[in-house]
């Protein structure tokens, strides 16, 4: 069905992947589209609003995604290490509007999500029938395709996907710089290996979207980007698509080498190759050889070594080193 003939809650598109696998630059891509709306910060709808607080009030779900979730920061919340900060948004608009649309009594069985959107583009001064997709972000998304689809059955799905080793290379990374001291290298194979699957069920078609690989992203931006407007129903004006912005704005990037971002490059792609030991890259092919030739991700090594798997990763912690391996067990266990 053509989004001109659907309601606004239903014209939804949502971005899903794996953190560091081009969600947040094919969402900037998109940004300054004017048949699109896209919102500037993940939500984590699916995975917490819709999981942890699926039994609460409208009210509590509210103050989720306006105090808590990586959203807060567009209500004026705090931004954490490296979060976007939108000094000259209006905040205090967009919140009193989602407030006022979310609690109308006549929006009692509406989307949240749908009503927060539409509440941005009501402060953006967007008029709605000039939409035909508003656009959600979130990486998680990934593994919740069947409540997306149940939710919302016109939503155009966007899935991305990155050579394993290179998000393990922006993983340690992006470790080396937070500190967080929580870093698990048995997530970044997990979370690979959902969103594979999950590419590979919407290339075969039994799922409904749009697979955007990482690597022809950056290297092909034009091709890649011809076919998500193809796929979204919009037009394809070069100009827009492959200049990425944020509520407009030109976009920095957000590179976990703390790259500055001046234009599409396909130089992350390969990163990796001078980044990772032959350990590190022995621990992602351990767990993720079977599913990599897919998608044209070849293995560097013949064989798998054990060493590969019993040696700890850089800025890995012993606590998550632990539980990684526990984990990694566990799953293969589970797979026989």
């Amino acid at each position: 069905m053509s989004p001109g003939n659907l309601s606004f809650d239903q014209r939804a598109c949502f971005i899903a992947g794996q953190a560091k696998s081009g969600t947040t630059l094919l969402a900037a891509l998109l940004d300054n589209h004017s048949q699109l709306l896209v919102l500037p910060q993940e939500t984590a709808y699916f995975p917490t609003v819709l999981t942890k607080y699926r039994g609460a009030d409208r009210r509590t779900q509210f103050d989720y995604l306006t105090r808590q979730s990586f959203s807060r920061v567009l209500f004026g919340g705090e931004p954490k290490w490296r979060e976007h900060e939108y000094k000259d948004f209006p905040q205090k608009k967009f919140r009193e509007v989602f407030e006022r649309i979310a609690f109308d009594p006549a929006n009692s069985q509406r989307d949240l999500l749908a009503l927060m959107a539409e509440a941005y583009a009501t402060t953006m001064q967007i008029p709605l029938d000039g939409i035909r997709r508003w656009v959600e972000k979130t990486p998680a998304n990934r593994n919740h395709v069947a409540e997306i689809v149940a939710r919302f059955p016109n939503a155009r799905l966007l899935v991305t996907l990155r050579d394993p080793r290179a998000i393990l290379a922006t993983q340690i990374a992006l470790e080396k710089t937070r500190q967080t001291k929580r870093f698990s290298v048995y997530y970044v194979i997990a979370h690979w290996r959902v969103a594979a699957r999950l590419a590979r069920r919407v290339r075969a078609g039994d799922v409904g979207g749009l697979f955007v690989q990482f690597e022809q992203l950056v290297s092909e931006p034009t091709a890649v980007m011809q076919k998500v407007c193809d796929y979204l129903e919009i037009d394809f004006d070069p100009e827009i698509v492959l200049n990425p912005t944020k509520i407009g704005e030109p976009w920095g990037g957000n590179s976990a080498a703390q790259i500055a971002f001046s234009e599409i490059s396909a130089e992350p792609a390969s990163r990796w190759e001078k980044e990772l030991s032959e350990d590190e890259i022995g621990w992602i092919e351990w767990h993720c050889h079977d599913l990599m030739p897919e998608f044209g991700y070849e293995p560097r090594l013949s064989s798998r070594k054990l060493c590969s798997f019993i040696k700890p990763i850089r800025q890995e912690r012993a606590r998550e080193y632990f539980k990684s391996r526990i984990y990694s067990v566990r799953d293969s266990i589970l797979d026989t």
